[in-house]
């Protein structure tokens, strides 16, 4: 009769917690002192009912999505990781805090454990490092660096306090074995050990993710274990409000994980998921606009079978112009886990602006799926989704502009707006003819991010009969809406405004104003003074037409 990996999973869960337990009962759990025994105790319960639910309990509950999954991120499961993590960064920072009578070696070495850690807590919630590639490199150099300090450490330590450097480098080792070792040996070790899992009547393979979660989970809990143990020491003589610090530090880490929109996002239906073809799923995406770059982070499925010729571009389009600013691609990479046919991929791509990208331009961040059929590069249909599409293929998933050096602002402008735009000038031809196009010059500044479309009118009054006409665009034409519009903004934009080639003769005042495109409402302005405009009508001047 065979045996199940449902089997050899609790098994092996049963014994690496069995082992933990005892070693840490009789060695450590009576060194520290009573509130960080029972905050050991409570990470560890977390920890053994999160794995308990994932692995034990979960199909039957009908909870086999994200939520209990071992190897998703934003979830249930990470956050105890993360949580624990970050327990690890606060019992060394406390630490080092209460040390002011030890040496100065003991509180550099807490407070670099504790920053460490505590970046190491960030990233496992949100698997930053799953979109760098060969990133076990620099993690194996990161727990390099803390196995030597420790060592150093530890030689000159008292004799009672080398324990809890040897618990963290038991922690340390435990964690690596999962984290780094399965993860890389896996794909040369699952046909092998598979084979011999089948000749001793055993049914599946061993090298799953479930194995390097466990290890993961119990590692780093022996780190807590070593953490709390310093902090036992150090601070035994302070005051015990002091002490209770502890317990509130998972609080924290926990509510500012939940402010995260992140989890948000996982929590509500995704209005923004995509279906490409071939199977592929853009299921979330985050656009990151920084200094200089745009980072786009990506969640989306694909069938196995596609999983290898997939690859991705994105690109900065000039909304105006319709040409490509900026651009990279790369291949489908960083998968994060796989269910049935389907593989779940986390990516990250970074565009960097040219030196000559365009200031002042509103600009497109599109993403396209393509497949390497043979080496040609098909870009992959959008089937379904809501977001706005430029082709067939190329999806839009932001906008940005890039700011211009910001200039200062008028003293005495001819209209300031109520939403924080200012007219600064205007540059009108004292003469036109019937039918010629009139150039008329606006400078606008903006004090305030604009943050919606806006419309500006030109209304032309024939002074003699009172007649009317109007000419409308936005104030810097489609290069730049004004939901783009920063603070600091200063631009300048001529219109080409086309008269009638009936135009009487006479003399002509020129309105101007802006109203929201949404409710058609005009937005109220005053003069330099401060006097209100009637209307929201803003008065630019005269010209003659012969």
């Amino acid at each position: 009769m065979l045996v199940s990996p449902q089997t050899l999973i609790r098994l092996f869960v049963i014994l690496t917690y069995g082992l933990l337990c005892l070693t840490a009962c009789r060695l450590i759990l009576s060194r520290l002192t009573p509130a960080a025994q029972r905050l050991a105790i409570l990470m560890l319960l977390a920890q053994i009912i999160v794995i308990a639910v994932s692995i034990e309990f979960r199909a039957e509950w009908g909870l086999d999505d994200w939520l209990w999954d071992l190897n998703r991120d934003w979830n249930i499961p990470s956050v105890v990781a993360s949580t624990q993590l970050a327990l690890v960064a606060g019992a060394a920072l406390l630490a080092a805090s209460f040390a002011r009578a030890h040496t100065a070696w003991l509180r550099l070495y807490l407070v670099a454990i504790g920053l460490a850690f505590l970046f190491m807590a960030r990233d496992e919630y949100a698997a930053l490092h799953e979109a760098i590639l060969g990133w076990e490199r620099y993690y194996a150099l990161l727990g390099a660096a803390i196995v030597i300090a420790t060592l150093l450490l530890a030689r000159r330590a008292p004799p009672g306090a080398r324990i809890w450097h040897l618990c963290l480098l038991a922690g340390l080792a435990l964690s690596a074995i999962g984290g780094i070792g399965i993860e890389q040996l896996r794909p040369q070790l699952r046909g092998p050990v598979c084979d011999a899992l089948g000749a001793l009547r055993l049914d599946g393979c061993l090298l799953t993710f479930q194995y390097e979660e466990t290890l993961e989970f119990g590692g780093m809990w022996l780190v807590l274990l070593a953490m709390l143990g310093h902090f036992s020491d150090i601070a035994s003589s302070a005051d015990s409000r002091a002490r209770r610090l502890l317990y509130f530090m998972p609080a924290l880490w926990i509510l500012w994980l939940i402010s995260d929109p992140s989890i948000h996002r996982q929590f509500l239906v995704r209005p923004n998921a995509v279906l490409f073809e071939a199977g592929v799923e853009l299921r979330e995406f985050r656009v990151e606009i920084g200094d200089g770059e745009v980072a786009l982070e990506l969640d989306a499925s694909a069938r196995r079978s596609e999983g290898a010729r997939l690859g991705y571009s994105a690109h900065l389009v000039d909304q105006a112009r319709g040409n490509s600013v900026a651009g990279r691609d790369a291949r489908w990479c960083c998968q994060q886990s796989a269910s049935g046919d389907t593989l779940f991929f986390r990516q990250r791509l970074e565009v960097d602006y040219p030196p000559d990208a365009p200031a002042n331009r509103a600009l497109w961040i599109v993403l396209t799926v393509w497949r390497d059929a043979d080496g040609e590069f098909e870009g992959l249909r959008v089937l379904a989704g809501e977001l706005q599409l430029l082709s067939e293929t190329q999806l839009v998933l932001g906008e940005l502009v890039i700011p211009a050096p910001s200039a200062p602002s008028s003293t005495s402008p001819l209209a300031a707006f109520d939403n924080g735009f200012a007219l600064s000038a205007a540059d009108i031809p004292a003469r036109a003819l019937p039918g010629e196009t009139l150039p008329v010059a606006f400078t606008w500044r903006s004090d305030r991010p604009g943050g919606e479309d806006l419309t500006q009118f030109l209304h032309f009054a024939r002074e003699e009969s009172g007649a009317q006409w109007g000419y409308d665009q936005p104030p810097l034409g489609q290069r730049l809406p004004t939901r783009l519009w920063y603070s600091g903004l200063a631009e300048s934009e001529t219109w080409p405004v086309p008269l009638p080639a009936d135009l009487a003769p006479g003399r002509y005042a020129i309105y101007t104003g802006l109203y929201r495109a949404r409710d058609l409402q005009r937005i109220a302005a005053s003069d330099a003074a401060g006097q209100p405009w009637r209307d929201a009508r803003v008065l630019l001047g005269h010209f003659r037409v012969d």
